[in-house]
């Protein structure tokens, strides 16, 4: 498996992995592939994708999603874990998101439940926060440590 920044190309894919894990596509455009990462296997073909959205002086996790037949591989974990090195070399302390599925994955690699209350505005102004998930969605947040070595994508969320 290789993981690669996304670009305008993976705009279908992506979109297309959504559908198929029943996540939102309303607002995923050019304008946001700038924070995605694509997973492919040996053959090139995408088997997951996440994002983050910048969102002032925070930053959001959003759609995550693994192809059927490519999980329980480790392929969500990386791909997270990536995803983190990029908001930590942006300088973000902390990652939020919402999510009516994985709860209890996103517990397993440090996110904790927190009230709708404590998020940052400009998270809840987001159309993720606002509109595109449900009320009923887990908010979750992870601290980030500092950084302690450069940044494992090839290229940070963008400022």
């Amino acid at each position: 498996m290789q993981i690669r920044i996304a670009d305008e190309a993976d705009l279908s894919t992506i979109k297309s992995l959504l559908g198929t894990n029943d996540l939102p596509v309303a607002d995923i455009s050019k304008a946001l592939i700038a924070g995605f990462l694509v997973a492919e296997d040996a053959s090139g073909l995408v088997i997951g994708i996440g994002g983050l959205e910048q969102l002032g002086s925070s930053v959001l996790l959003r759609s995550l999603a693994v192809a059927p037949e490519a999980r329980g591989l480790g392929i969500a974990s990386a791909l997270v874990a990536r995803l983190e090195d990029n908001a930590r070399a942006c300088g973000r302390q902390d990652v939020w998101l919402l999510t009516t599925t994985a709860e209890r994955f996103f517990e397993r690699v440090g996110y904790k439940n927190v009230s709708r209350e404590e998020v940052h505005r400009e998270v809840r102004l987001s159309r993720q926060f606002a509109a595109l998930c449900p009320s009923t969605a887990s908010c979750m947040r992870k601290r980030l440590r500092t950084a302690t070595s450069a940044p494992i994508a090839e290229r940070p969320l963008s400022n």
